[in-house]
């Protein structure tokens, strides 16, 4: 069972409560929303090797990103929404990074920007780039 309570399918929970939407790539990145208002988030697991899903709030802008290995394991989130414990309130929309600890523990990374973490930022500037940040 994932950390969300889907029953898992060999190994991995599945992508059957996602959808693409209208099949929208961001250069290799697939856009996915789900299927019911209750689901809301990426999934754990890709089942898709070295794959990239980006998640759009309902206006069409970025919430977030997740960059998954070759064994289908999420290694970065890049999000864009409030953080608090990075600004100090719930309604300042942030952009930073979150990865995973072999439990799906996802591990705050920091703010993500030219002059913050600007590795980080700099590899995915094309995806970011595409939703104005």
């Amino acid at each position: 069972m994932s950390s969300r309570g889907a029953v898992t399918k060999n190994g991995h929970v599945t992508t059957d409560e996602y959808q693409s939407k209208d099949g929208k790539m961001v250069y290799d990145a697939k856009v996915l929303t789900g299927t019911t208002s209750k689901q809301h988030g990426l999934p754990d697991y890709a089942h898709s090797p070295n794959s990239k899903y980006i998640k759009e709030n309902p206006d069409g802008s970025f919430r977030e990103m997740r960059v998954y290995d070759e064994t289908g394991f999420p290694i970065i989130e890049i999000a864009y929404h409030p953080e608090q414990s990075l600004t100090g309130n719930r309604h300042e929309y942030v952009l930073h990074y979150h990865t995973f600890k072999k439990n799906l523990e996802r591990v705050m990374g920091g703010r993500l920007s030219e002059t913050e973490h600007a590795d980080i930022y700099k590899k995915y500037k094309k995806y970011l780039e595409e939703y104005g940040l």
